[in-house]
């Protein structure tokens, strides 16, 4: 048995269950970064050095693929050892690729007051910036999960690509199923164009839209750097916990699985919040 018959039973036989996505990017990772060197090799001659090369050809396009091919690589040639097809893994004695924390980055107040009057123009920036929605969860949003009687979103569904169509899944974890109170900022801006049609999606549109349209916005106004998307969730969490609001509230909101997630936000914060409360002291002297 070569890898690529083993990789193929793997996922068939052991990973049944997995959403399409993630059956979609596995299969990506294989074909890109994997069978070039190891889809003909018999499942017992793959060596150390083999997956090696791999990882090292996947890091040369960044820290996070070369992370989800190790972890692929490794699960697959784990199941193979319990499955007693191998006596050992080859991936025991492969070097994990270096994991590197990234900090969200915050909008700094100059420019999050700059940025706000066009971000209310658009529902979906809107829903970032204002309620700290993932990009996913935006487009997934339905008219029928706004409540503004009750001034409170029901968070129930993403909604990305698999196979280059748009899908409807399940939150990746059971904190992303959540509600999250309709803030004074988003409140005008739903009501001025809300539908009554609850099966309809707020924004209907590409989840890459939701990137162009932040990216235009951004050079319009020579923001003072380059901004995510993401950056505007990160955003609503730093404001949110600089206003004091408490973490475990703020992991809820956020759709955090783990305190831990929010606290690294936390401590990111904190530094920086000092230094500000620093210079303002400073200038009183």
């Amino acid at each position: 048995m070569d890898f690529q018959e083993w990789f193929d039973l793997y996922l068939s036989t052991y990973k049944r269950d997995i959403k399409p996505r993630t059956r979609e990017e596995y299969q990506r990772q294989h074909r890109i970064y994997i069978a070039p060197i190891i889809g003909t090799k018999p499942l017992e001659a793959v060596s150390p050095e083999d997956c090696q090369e791999i990882i090292n050809a996947a890091a040369v396009k960044g820290e996070r693929i070369a992370q989800a091919v190790f972890a692929l690589l490794r699960a697959a040639f784990r199941r193979a050892v319990r499955s007693r097809r191998l006596l050992w893994s080859p991936m025991d004695a492969v070097d994990r690729p270096r994991h590197k924390s990234q900090q969200g980055n915050a909008l700094t107040e100059s420019d999050y007051m700059a940025a706000v009057p066009e971000i209310s123009e658009d529902l979906g920036l809107s829903l970032a910036l204002f309620a700290g929605l993932r990009r996913a969860e935006i487009t997934g949003l339905k008219w029928g999960d706004v409540d503004l009687p009750n001034d409170v979103l029901h968070i129930q569904r993403i909604r990305h690509r698999v196979g280059g169509q748009l899908v409807e899944a399940a939150p990746k974890s059971s904190a992303g199923v959540r509600d999250i109170p309709i803030s004074p900022e988003l409140a005008p801006i739903l009501k001025s164009c809300y539908c009554l049609a609850p099966s309809m999606y707020c924004i209907d549109a590409a989840p890459e839209i939701l990137d162009r349209r932040w990216k235009r916005i951004q050079e319009a106004l020579n923001l003072s750097q380059g901004y995510r998307l993401h950056d505007l969730r990160h955003t609503y969490v730093t404001r949110a916990i600089l206003a004091g609001i408490n973490p475990r509230v703020v992991q809820y909101l956020a759709g955090h699985s783990s305190l831990e997630l929010t606290l690294q936000v936390y401590s990111h914060v904190t530094i920086e919040a000092a230094k500000a409360e620093m210079r303002r002291v400073a200038l009183l002297h």
